[in-house]
């Protein structure tokens, strides 16, 4: 057990004090950074834009007085007087546009001359001058101001959505269900990054030994097992630790910037712990499974390799299955029920990318979620024992032949061991 231990701190210490690993830290959280930075520009740049300058042409002072708030953000240019006057200003682009508000009796004309620059503006400044000629006509009609207010009162509209479950109807709160499918679409963007990532890793720490021949040595004081298992484990390290990393200093930027503006706004609109509630779930186990399982995968097919140069190769299968599984995934994202995603939520390889948006979207009972679980995780340690099998007989074998070859070179030698086994116990 000691030497299985010193050869996991070893890919340990070796990845982890890697320029790489310091790179692949970073970079997520550099984007992430970025991302962040730029809304809380764009939101500071909408918060002190300057005052838009224009010109009202009006002879009712209550129009005017009513886009002088500062909720409109105008810069009214009061000693415009006239059509000729403002023409001649917006030519001279000292204002960004005019409006001719014209109030006869109980109507409203509204004319608005901009070179594109309230755009934005003009379906607001309809709704506005909308309802302040239905206050005219309440005025001209004599109604009271609760009248007036019965008269446009919306209809009230209680909106249920429900889950249907053999026949039975049950309240189904799409807030929560929201966040559930951007965190399954969260996590199934992290595993996709991770498999990438660490399959990589750890076919080059297997075929980089077996490249140099030092394996031999290797063998002569450790086992086959321990060293297979203690590189993975060693890399599921590094993994931890990745996580670890991101964990802390999403904690720590929320602690230091808890009491901002820009983040109370964020936490108004979007429930982020509920998010992360929901991503310690069953998302969390579906993404520790997938990982894990595709990353035994690439050990196994990164022994192999003879050569560092075949190890891209050696993995290219591992990443066309974990895309296919990606895409199948975004299928499921829009239409969680069709045969296809319902299907390839139950076969192990695919289920992480799957299952978790048919869970966000309601649509597979408890029982099928823990059916899933158990495949998946049953189904890693199936292929971890297979992937151990095929790596005690080809840790040594050094051919140029195509892995499909090296492959059956295995199995016939790790026929030969077990037939040669039974002799010798016999």
């Amino acid at each position: 057990m000691s030497k299985f231990w010193v050869i996991t701190k070893e890919v340990y210490k070796k990845n982890v004090k890697s320029f790489g690993f310091i790179i692949m830290v970073l970079i997520p959280l550099i984007i992430i950074g970025f991302i962040a930075g730029m809304g809380y520009f764009f939101s500071r740049e909408a918060q002190d834009a300057e005052a838009v300058p224009v010109a009202i042409l009006t002879e009712d002072q209550a129009v005017e007085q009513m886009f002088m708030s500062e909720e409109w953000n105008f810069d009214i240019a009061e000693d415009i007087t006239t059509e000729e006057e403002a023409e001649t200003a917006l030519g001279e682009e000292s204002i960004d546009g005019y409006m001719i508000v014209d109030t006869d009796g109980d109507s409203v004309q509204v004319e608005i001359v901009h070179a594109n620059e309230l755009s934005n503006l003009v379906p607001i400044i309809t709704e506005t001058l909308t309802n302040y000629q239905t206050m005219l006509r309440a005025n001209e009609l004599e109604l009271s101001q609760a009248e007036v207010m019965s008269l446009t009162e919306p209809v009230e509209v209680e909106e249920r959505v429900v889950t249907i479950t053999d026949g039975d109807l049950a309240d189904d709160d799409t807030g929560d269900r929201m966040i559930q499918e951007w965190s399954a679409y969260a996590v199934s963007i992290a595993i996709m990054a991770f498999i990438m990532t660490y399959s990589g890793i750890i076919a080059e720490e297997v075929a980089n030994e077996k490249g140099t021949r030092i394996m031999e040595v290797i063998l002569s004081s450790a086992s086959a097992t321990n060293h297979f298992f203690g590189k993975l484990v060693g890399v599921t390290l590094v993994m931890l630790t990745q996580i670890g990393i991101y964990a802390a200093v999403g904690t720590g930027a929320y602690l230091y910037f808890r009491n901002t503006e820009f983040v109370q706004t964020i936490l108004g609109e979007v429930d982020i712990f509920g998010m992360l509630q929901d991503l310690m779930g069953y998302t969390l186990i579906f993404f520790i499974a997938g990982v894990l399982m595709y990353v035994i995968l690439a050990a196994f097919f990164g022994s192999l390799a003879t050569k560092m140069e075949d190890v891209n190769k050696a993995v290219t299968p591992i990443v066309f299955v974990a895309l296919a599984g990606f895409y199948v995934g975004l299928f499921a994202f829009a239409s969680p029920e069709n045969t296809l995603a319902v299907v390839f939520s139950y076969i192990p390889l695919f289920t992480p990318f799957v299952m978790p948006f048919r869970i966000a979207s309601g649509t597979v009972a408890t029982s099928g979620i823990w059916l899933s679980i158990i495949g998946t995780v049953g189904f890693a340690v199936l292929i971890a024992f297979v992937s151990l099998a095929f790596y005690r007989s080809n840790v040594l074998v050094y051919s140029d032949t195509n892995m499909i070859g090296t492959m059956k070179r295995s199995w016939s030698i790790m026929q030969s061991n077990r037939k040669a086994k039974k002799n010798n116990t016999a």
